[in-house]
C-alpha cells in the first residue's frame, strides 16, 4: 500500500522514545556490571553502543517534542529538517561506536586473555534482550505507519541492540563453557566482528534513507503514482495538468500542483477544487502540505498570487 494509513499521535511517539531512552540507560548499567565482572570485549562494545543509543534517544525525544509544538514564525515549514539532522547524528554516533569497538578488538587480538566471569552480565543482558526486541517491533510498526526518519533510525538501532544482546549471551556463555581451551578467547573476537558488521549495516540503512531527503529528493515513484491517480480522478475539475513537484522533510510531505482551470471559474470554485484535492491526497499522506497553483501554459507561467494553499 502506498502512502500511510494513519498518523500516530505525538504523545505515543514521545512515550515510546522515553521508554527507549530508559532501556538504553538500563543497558549502560548492565554492560558496566558485565565489564567489571568479566574480561569480555563484547560487554565493552555493549557499553559503547548503549551510550550512543542513549544520546540518540535523548536527541530524538527532544526533536519529537519540538515537532509537537507545531510551526511558528521562525519555522513556518515545521521541523522536518531537524528530524533528518537528528537521524544523521544517530548514524554518526554509531560510526564512533564502530571505531572504538574496532580499536578494542585489535587490542584484544594483540593481547589475548582467557575468558572468565560474565554470568551476572548474561542474566542482566537477557532482560535487555526482551526489551530491545519489543522496542524493535514497536518502532518498526510506527515507522511503517508513517514516514518518520527518527523511528526508521530507532527501529534499526533496536534491532541492532537485540541482535547484540543475543550475541553477547551466546558468546559469553560459550566462552565460559569452553574456557579450558586456549582458543576460547576467539569466540569473543568473532562475536565482536559480527557486532561491527551489524552496526555498519544499520548505519548504511539509516543514511541511505536520510541523505536523499536532505537534498530535497522527490517522493518515491510509488508515492508519486498515488498523486497522479488522484489528479486523474479529479480531471473534470480542471483543464490541464502542467506538472507537479514533491519533496519530503522528515515526516512531512510537500506537494505543489500546477493546474490550468477554465477562465470562467470563480476563485471560490477554485478553492473548493483545491480542498477536494487536498482531502484526497491526505488520505494517503496524512502530513501532506498541498499547494495548488493556477497556471497557464506551463510551470514557468504559474501565477503565485493565485496560489491556493491547502
Amino acid at each position: 500500500m502506498s502512502g500511510f494509513s494513519s498518523a500516530i499521535n505525538q504523545e505515543t511517539k514521545q512515550r515510546l522514545l522515553a521508554i527507549t531512552l530508559g532501556m538504553e540507560i538500563y543497558t549502560l548499567g548492565a554492560s558496566t556490571i558485565g565489564m567489571l565482572t568479566s574480561n569480555s570485549i563484547v560487554f565493552v562494545a555493549n557499553f559503547v553502543i548503549a551510550l550512543t543509543g542513549a544520546l540518540a534517544s535523548a536527541l530524538s525525544l527532544y526533536t519529537v517534542r519540538r515537532i509537537a509544538q507545531g510551526v511558528n514564525l521562525r519555522n513556518t515549514y515545521g521541523y522536518g529538517r531537524l528530524e533528518m539532522i537528528s537521524t544523521t547524528v544517530v548514524a554518526l554516533t554509531m560510526i564512533m561506536a564502530v571505531l572504538f569497538i574496532s580499536y578494542e578488538l585489535m587490542h584484544k587480538i594483540d593481547h589475548p586473555v582467557a575468558p572468565e566471569g560474565g554470568l551476572i552480565g548474561i542474566l542482566l543482558t537477557s532482560l535487555s534482550l526482551v526489551l530491545s526486541t519489543w522496542l524493535w517491533f514497536r518502532n518498526l510498526q510506527l515507522a511503517r505507519t508513517e514516514h518518520a526518519p527518527i523511528f526508521e533510525a530507532m527501529w534499526r538501532m533496536m534491532r541492532m541492540g537485540a541482535l547484540e544482546d543475543f550475541l553477547i549471551i551466546g558468546a559469553v556463555g560459550s566462552s565460559l563453557l569452553l574456557s579450558g581451551f586456549e582458543w576460547a578467547y576467539l569466540i569473543d573476537v568473532a562475536a565482536s566482528i559480527i557486532l561491527i558488521f551489524i552496526v555498519v549495516r544499520s548505519i548504511g540503512d539509516i543514511l541511505s534513507g536520510t541523505l536523499g531527503d536532505l537534498i530535497d529528493r522527490s517522493l518515491e515513484e510509488r508515492d508519486e503514482i498515488v498523486i497522479v491517480r488522484e489528479l486523474v480522478n479529479h480531471f473534470d475539475d480542471y483543464e490541464q495538468i502542467h506538472g507537479f513537484r514533491s519533496r519530503r522533510a522528515g515526516s512531512q510531505v510537500f506537494v505543489e500542483l500546477f493546474l490550468e482551470f477554465h477562465p470562467d471559474l470563480t476563485m471560490g470554485k477554485v478553492y473548493g477544487i483545491a480542498a477536494r484535492l487536498k482531502a484526497a491526497i491526505r488520505k494517503h499522506f496524512p502530513n501532506a502540505q498541498v499547494l495548488v497553483i493556477p497556471s497557464h501554459g506551463g510551470r514557468s507561467k504559474a501565477l503565485p498570487a493565485a496560489a491556493v494553499a491547502t
